[in-house]
Formats: C-alpha cells, structure tokens, sequence
C-alpha cells in the first residue's frame, strides 16, 4: 500500500470521527494535530530510526542494541562474518551477516553507507552488528 494511499484512508478515519461528534466540523486544528499524530505513528511503526554517529562516538558512548548509522569504508576482512570498518573518527568492527549483503559480496576500501546496531557487552569494545549495508560508487 502507498503511502499516500495509506495517508488518506487514515485522513477519512478521521473526518468521519470528527463528523460524528455533537460539532458538525472538527476546528482544523485538531483536524492538523490528528493528521500529524497519524503520520507520525505510521512512520515510526514503519521504519527504525536510524541515528548517525561517528566511529568515536560508538566507541565511548553508545549504549548497547543502539541503532546507528555510520559512513566511512569496509577496510578488511578479521575473520567469517566479522570486518574493520575505517570511518573519519576511528575504526570499529563490523558484523556482516550474508542474508544483507548486496551481491553476495563485500567491497572493500569503497564508499559505505552502514545501518546497524550497537553490541556493546561490558567485556568487549562495541561494535556493529549490520542490518543494512549500501556501497556508494
């Protein structure tokens, strides 16, 4: 479903409420506030909100389960699913499942977009685990 689409079915839910009330018309202020509320709930139900941080940042203040978004390059492989990842401040580790990789293969030294989230148990340094991963060329 569309989000317009979605966006208007939600809107008509709302007029037909606001119409059954003793007032024959809901003020358009509420009107705008049920509007927004709505709009707000969909896209926050829709889609996890992804911060950007910077490596450093992850590194000395993330709290664990997180979730980040971080630029910088894939820089090697350690070892199975696990990389360093260079970004301007410092580098982390990464973990790559391959169900998110696109093409089935990891680019190093190329531009990447990472979208993830913190694990920082007390015994270890954070690093990221990778729900998405998009390479800019």
């Amino acid at each position: 479903m569309t989000k317009g689409r979605l966006i208007g079915i939600i809107l008509s839910g709302f007029i037909a409420s606001a119409c059954s009330q003793d007032k024959r018309f809901a003020p358009d202020d509420a009107l705008d506030d049920a509007f927004d509320d709505a709009l707000d709930e969909s896209v926050t139900s829709e889609k996890p909100m992804y911060h950007k941080h910077s490596v450093e940042e992850i590194l000395n203040a993330s709290e664990d389960e997180e979730l980040v978004r971080i630029s910088g390059e894939i820089v090697k492989k350690i070892k199975g699913k696990i990389y360093l990842f260079r970004g301007e401040t410092g580098e982390i580790t990464v973990v790559i499942d391959d169900s998110v990789l696109p093409g089935k293969r990891v680019r190093l030294n190329s531009p990447t977009v990472i979208k993830g989230e913190v694990d920082n148990p007390p015994d270890r340094l954070p690093r990221v685990e990778v729900d998405d991963i998009h390479f800019v060329f």
